[in-house]
């Protein structure tokens, strides 16, 4: 589904625009992301879950994903699918 939003306040802009950035995401994907847990109250499950913006959040988000990474590929063969998969959009580095 696609929706056009008009009128938005140039603060409110500006403050997506920066949480877009601080957790590496699109605008696109910073206001899916808000308005899915507005509209769930907060709760996040595994497909949508991100990173706060504060390191002590990012701890906390590492650490309940810790040990929930189930693969038979070997780190580099998954390093190697993440950067095949990826979009163009900008550089990551997920090396070690």
């Amino acid at each position: 589904m696609n929706l056009t939003i008009k009128g938005i306040p140039e603060h409110v802009g500006a403050a997506l625009k920066l949480a877009a950035e601080r957790s590496h995401s699109s605008l696109n994907g910073e206001i899916i992301h808000r308005l899915s847990a507005s509209l769930t109250g907060g709760n996040r499950d595994p497909e949508t879950l991100r990173i706060a913006e504060s390191p002590d959040d990012m701890a906390g988000a590492w650490e309940a994903l810790a040990g929930g990474w189930v693969s038979d590929l070997s780190v580099e063969s998954e390093i190697a699918a993440l950067y095949e998969t990826r979009s163009g959009g900008r550089d990551v580095d997920v090396s070690w």
